[in-house]
């Protein structure tokens, strides 16, 4: 440090870094202060220090974990102190971040990705590992898993503070279901038992999880060996409620569907303007707004559920599963049937009021693919689209006419599901 204009010499001591020992692209940077003091640190691959982790509670002892950097790099750094009407800086100082396992899979990009820094990738086929990559397709964090955990979704906390990963279990016994999380340090922080949770979970802002879990008929029903799904929140305390339960709010002889699972809910949003889950449900071949406060639906749109008036001719959706809820209208995955041959997205313009819907874009890869499983979008501010051909291991971002501006290819053998974008990987105030 330096003396004069607020700045205290000697205010930063034991300035300390190491990789951490669980992923190897993320460093921890440890200080001590004087007086009680926040911090944090400005670091990046150059000495023009593009990124600042967040701030450190107030006191003497800090840590924070530089985020973000490839493997294999050296990441330059600057520790901050700031108290109470005194302020320090160290001198920039260097250090590296170590090597990717070998058995990670190869991305490869091409293009360029204006429209986000950062996204949670999870990979599964011959290696299952959830990523982190950055907007060069570059992996700058990794948790390698054990296959049969059946990863189905993978994020970052609104907090910033840990990775959470639905993992089903085999699908031939989903009662071994459970909610992982993961600190960014690569630590196992908690791991909590959810039996039959499937396809998808969703973190509410106050930390709560909304899951989709597969439940049996009651009794009586006449459907002893058929399922159907609830969706379940999983408060931070460890508390666990119904929101919503299919077997409540659904007449399945009147919707004229038999399937071993009814409802099939594949995918799962949260809207907090509207306090509205969004689920859909590939059997039905619809997707359902449910009003969590009451656990009712308000609508169906598409397939037998369907609510909405269609115009004429319109080629509707099939065996949907991702969707993005947009200013009125729905962003979707359209996987259709092996019958079909090819999987689109689809963008429907929908007023709830009137009840009605009509399609106003869509987008077919060219040459055309056949995703029978997963698939994800999402909608950038300037109107262009992100699409997760999931089982084709690719990711676009088109433009509203379909041009391909970033693309994303993972080696053979190797698929990704949900996805999830990150402008930042720390929670600012």
């Amino acid at each position: 440090g330096s003396d004069g204009g607020g700045v205290t010499a000697g205010l930063i001591d034991d300035v300390r870094v190491e990789v951490t020992a669980e992923v190897a692209t993320v460093l921890r940077v440890t200080w001590t202060t004087t007086q009680p003091t926040t911090g944090y640190v400005d670091f990046g691959e150059t000495t023009a220090l593009e990124h600042r982790t967040g701030r450190t509670p107030e006191g003497f002892d800090h840590e924070v974990l530089l985020l973000g950097m490839p493997a294999d790099t050296e990441v330059y750094f600057r520790v901050t102190a700031e108290g109470d009407g005194v302020e320090e800086a160290t001198d920039i100082l260097v250090d590296s971040t170590g090597s990717l396992p070998s058995g990670l899979p190869t991305l490869e990009v091409s293009g360029v990705a204006d429209h986000w820094n950062y996204q949670v990738v999870p990979l599964q086929g011959t290696t299952y590992v959830v990523t982190i990559i950055d907007n060069q397709g570059r992996i700058v964090w990794y948790d390698e898993l054990e296959p049969e955990g059946n990863l189905m979704r993978a994020f970052i906390s609104h907090d910033r503070q840990s990775m959470i990963y639905c993992l089903a279990g085999p699908q031939s016994d989903l009662s071994t279901g459970r909610i992982r999380w993961v600190g960014l340090d690569g630590s196992l922080q908690q791991e909590v038992a959810l039996p039959y949770v499937d396809h998808d979970i969703v973190e509410l802002p106050d930390g709560t999880i909304g899951a989709i879990v597969v439940t049996e008929a009651p009794e009586g029903s006449g459907r002893a060996d058929q399922t159907a799904d609830r969706i379940m929140e999983l408060a931070p305390d460890g508390t666990l409620r119904e929101v919503w339960n299919a077997w409540d709010t659904l007449d399945f002889d009147a919707l004229g569907v038999n399937d071993r699972n009814l409802t099939h809910g594949n995918a799962l949003d949260y809207d907090p303007s509207t306090d509205s889950y969004y689920l859909s449900m590939k059997t039905l071949g619809s997707i359902a707004r449910i009003d969590r406060a009451t656990g009712q639906i308000r609508w169906m749109i598409n397939g037998v559920g369907n609510q909405f008036s269609f115009p004429p001719g319109t080629e509707m959706i099939e065996l949907q599963h991702q969707f993005e809820v947009l200013d009125g209208g729905l962003l979707i995955f359209d996987n259709g049937t092996p019958e079909r041959g090819y999987s689109r997205v689809v963008e429907l313009a929908i007023d709830e009021d009137a009840r009605t819907a009509e399609q106003v874009w869509e987008y077919i890869r060219d040459p055309s693919v056949y995703v029978f499983a997963k698939g994800d979008v999402a909608r950038f501010a300037d109107g262009s689209t992100q699409v997760v051909w999931s089982a084709s291991g690719e990711i676009q971002d088109v433009t509203p006419e379909g041009e391909v501006t970033w693309q994303l290819d993972t080696s053979l053998g190797q698929a990704m599901t949900f996805v999830q974008i990150a402008d930042d990987l720390y929670a600012r105030d």
